[in-house]
């Protein structure tokens, strides 16, 4: 049975006349009679009986109208839904973000693509990068924002590329960094053996961090009240009120911690996704100009 066959058997309830339905619907009376026998035959049962006051419906037929009424209004409201996705920007937006970019830039991106398009449904993920990248890979979630490098055979672009800063509390400012405690913070193994090569060049290999800390923001916090210094993203220093230097490998390169983000072409070609990364990567662009 399809659409056709719902609407006839609605307006033969409403008529109970095959000569009016026939007329209503723009069909003959054989095509409505042969559109009955093959319902009929389908559903194994009879649906009408025909009297001289017209059509009357078996008490199967009864059981099927309110389901035909409910199938035909769904279908009308998903044929409205699909027009209106044609001419708006809607659908869902699954997004996977590290915790950092999460917490220090995501939220005014996000502000500034639902003011434009309300419509989408924008689900977010927040957690570690390595977390992120296997949802990715599994189509959990569309894009995902990631810290740090990752083999990725499909769209992947850099969103930012950070100086990575020596933190300490304006107390403590130029103090030998051997004579006070250094701030450990778990992070991903890339960085991690960044960090180690840069204490290696400047000849603090031997120190041991006096805490290991999770939160970026514990790290910083310990640094401002001069219990230690420690090594931080410039992501997350905006409001740190201590002393700041940004870092430098040992060849005179930059110290950096980069941002990608990541996704499958083929989620690119849906409106909602390509637009939030038009907004993503034209907000990093004016980020990186300051």
């Amino acid at each position: 049975m399809d659409e056709k066959d719902y609407e006839l058997l609605l307006e033969l309830n409403e008529s109970k006349n095959i000569t009016k339905a026939a007329q209503k619907l723009y069909m003959t009376q054989p095509a409505i009679t042969k559109r009955i026998q093959k319902m009929e035959e389908e559903l194994q049962c009879t649906l009408f009986l025909r009297s001289k006051k017209g059509i009357l419906f078996t008490p199967a037929g009864e059981q099927i109208l309110p389901y035909a009424s409910e199938i035909l209004a769904n279908s009308r409201k998903l044929k409205e839904q699909v027009s209106a996705c044609q001419n708006q920007v809607c659908g869902t937006l699954r997004l996977g973000s590290s915790l950092n970019f999460s917490h220090y830039r995501l939220p005014r991106i996000i502000k500034a693509y639902t003011d434009q398009y309300p419509l989408v449904d924008v689900q977010i993920t927040t957690g570690q990068s390595k977390h992120l990248f296997q949802l990715l890979n599994r189509d959990e979630i569309a894009i995902a924002i990631m810290r740090g490098r990752y083999v990725w055979d499909e769209a992947i672009q850099l969103i930012s590329s950070e100086p990575m800063c020596f933190v300490c509390s304006k107390e403590n400012q130029g103090r030998s960094l051997s004579e006070y405690s250094y701030i450990g913070r778990h992070t991903d193994s890339d960085l991690s053996a960044r960090i180690d090569r840069w204490l290696t060049a400047h000849d603090l290999a031997q120190i041991r961090p006096h805490m290991w800390i999770d939160s970026i923001d514990t790290c910083k916090e310990m640094a401002r009240y001069g219990l230690g210094w420690c090594i931080l993203p410039r992501i997350c220093l905006d409001d740190f009120d201590g002393y700041i230097e940004e870092l430098y490998m040992e060849d005179g390169s930059p110290f950096l911690r980069n941002t990608f983000v990541l996704y499958k072409h083929q989620y690119a070609e849906l409106p909602q996704v390509k637009l939030f990364l038009d907004a993503l990567l034209g907000s990093s662009v004016s980020e990186n100009k300051f």
